[in-house]
C-alpha cells in the first residue's frame, strides 16, 4: 500500500543546446486529492524500496516464519515468532525500517536479549530517519508496534486532526544567516492535540541529520516540547530554531488578561 505523495502526471521538453530536460511533476498526497503541487526539475529520483531475501534458505527447515516480501516475522524481543531459539536483525526482518541505524541497534538488541537475558522491546525504538539531499529532510516519529499476535507492525502515521504543529522557519536563525543558507529551511514539531507531548518532527536543513537527534532523545524519554524550549541552546547555531518550536509553545500557554 503506497503511502504520503505521489506523482500524478509528468511531462519534458528539451532546449536546444542539448542540457538535461526540464521535466513538469503534479504530486497529490493521500487524503488530500483536492491539494496538487506543481515542481519542475531536470531529474526525478524514484525511491521503490527493497524486499527482504530470504527464500531459498531453508528457513522452513528451522520452523522460522517468515513473509517471501517483507521478511522473517519477529515478536518485540526481535525472536522469530514461531521459533523463539532464532533471533533476527536488519533488512531481514519483516516491518521494520530498513535503516543502517535500525539495522545497528537491532543488534543490541539481540545480544542483550540472547545472552544477558534481557528484555530490550523493538517498540522502545525511536527511529529518526535522513534523506542526504540538498537540503538534508529528516524525521522522527513514527515507530514500531505489536499487532494482535504479538508481531512487531509499523505503526500508523500521525492523524493530522489529533496534532498541534509548531513551525520555525531557518531564515530567521542568525547562524544561516551568516552562512547565507537554510533560506527555505524549517522545523516542524508535532504534539499531542492540547498537550506538549511531542509525538514527531520534521526538519528541513543543510544540518538537519544533526538536528533531529535532539527530537528523538526527547521523544524517547518523555521531555516535552516545554522542556525543549527551556533547554539553553548555543549560540549561533542552526539548532536554535528547535528551541524556537519550544519557544512558540511556551508562548502559547501564557496568561493573558
Amino acid at each position: 500500500k503506497s503511502r504520503g505523495s505521489r506523482p500524478s502526471s509528468s511531462s519534458s521538453t528539451e532546449d536546444d543546446e542539448g542540457e538535461l530536460p526540464l521535466m513538469s511533476v503534479s504530486l497529490t498526497c493521500d487524503g488530500h486529492p483536492d491539494k496538487k503541487i506543481d515542481l519542475e526539475c531536470e531529474c526525478l529520483l524514484l525511491a521503490l524500496g527493497r524486499t527482504a531475501n530470504v527464500e531459498s534458505m531453508g528457513l522452513e527447515d528451522a520452523d522460522v516464519e517468515f513473509d517471501p516480501a517483507r521478511g522473517v516475522l519477529v515478536d518485540d524481543y526481535a525472536r522469530s515468532v514461531s521459533n523463539p531459539n532464532v533471533y533476527a536483525v536488519g533488512d531481514c526482518v519483516a516491518n521494520v525500517p530498513r535503516l543502517t541505524h535500525v539495522s545497528g541497534e537491532m543488534a543490541k538488541v539481540v545480544v542483550q536479549n540472547s545472552l544477558f537475558e534481557g528484555q530490550w522491546k523493538l517498540s522502545s525504538f525511536v527511529v529518526p530517519a535522513v534523506m542526504y539531499t540538498d537540503p538534508e529532510y529528516a524525521t522522527v516519529g513514527r515507530s514500531m508496534s505489536l499487532d494482535e499476535n504479538g508481531r512487531v507492525v509499523l505503526a500508523p502515521n500521525l492523524d493530522p486532526d489529533e496534532v498541534d504543529v509548531y513551525r520555525a522557519e531557518l531564515r530567521h536563525n542568525d547562524r544561516a544567516i551568516l552562512d547565507s543558507s537554510d533560506d527555505d529551511g524549517f522545523v516542524k514539531i508535532f504534539c499531542e492535540k492540547g498537550t506538549g507531548r511531542i509525538v514527531g518532527c520534521t526538519i528541513v536543513s543543510s544540518r538537519a541529520g544533526e538536528m533531529i537527534n535532539e527530537v528523538s532523545l526527547a521523544i524517547k524519554h518523555g521531555i516535552d516540547l516545554e522542556g525543549v524550549g527551556r533547554n539553553i541552546h548555543s549560540y549561533p547555531t542552526l539548532g536554535e530554531t528547535v528551541m524556537g518550536c519550544g519557544l512558540q509553545y511556551i508562548n502559547s500557554n501564557w496568561k493573558t488578561f
